[in-house]
């Protein structure tokens, strides 16, 4: 009998992790690039400090956190392609955050894009435009939804007790009574 040595559910989101994590540390040091120019403009120009929103002043240690909470995405998603325990509970808070994040997110998009139009009577424009925020945050949200299912799965926590044995994985997984 063919016996799956690691589930392709955690393959998967190992590798989720790692792109997810890669794309975040690039785009905090995007944001670090930027951050640093803005800077410079402001700073050249006193009236763009002044009227600077607070979040620019910030952006650095922001961009840092990311840059750690990337970091530790991509270890714990090469440590979960590796069946370690740990990574299963750090995956699973790192989906959770980022599943906040992505609704937090869809609120201030929606918020905002109707406090941007409401000045104006654009009515359909406010309609679609705070639509195409759900559905944008949708998009995101279902993957993640679906990533913290099969990690709190009997699938992935079976494979993870199987790897953790002392015959280092070789043991064949309990077999259910027929």
């Amino acid at each position: 009998m063919y016996q799956e040595k690691r589930p392709t559910c955690v393959t998967v989101i190992g590798w989720a992790w790692i792109i997810i994590g890669a794309l975040m540390c690039f785009s905090a040091v995007m944001g670090l690039f930027t951050s640093v120019m803005i800077r410079q403009v402001s700073t050249a120009h006193p009236d763009a400090h002044r009227n600077m929103p607070g979040l620019f002043r910030f952006f650095p240690m922001v961009a840092l956190v990311q840059i750690g909470v990337a970091v530790f995405g991509i270890v714990s998603g090469i440590s979960f392609l590796k069946l370690r325990a740990w990574s299963r509970n750090a995956l699973e808070v790192l989906t959770w955050l980022l599943l906040l994040f992505v609704a937090g997110f869809m609120v201030f998009w929606v918020v905002n894009w109707f406090s941007i139009t409401s000045r104006r009577d654009l009515d359909a424009f406010s309609i679609i435009g705070a639509v195409m925020g759900v559905v944008a945050s949708t998009v995101y949200g279902i993957p993640l939804g679906i990533m913290l299912k099969f990690l709190r799965g009997d699938k992935v926590k079976t494979a993870i007790v199987i790897a953790s044995q002392p015959s280092g994985g070789n043991a064949a997984p309990p077999c259910a009574s027929t």
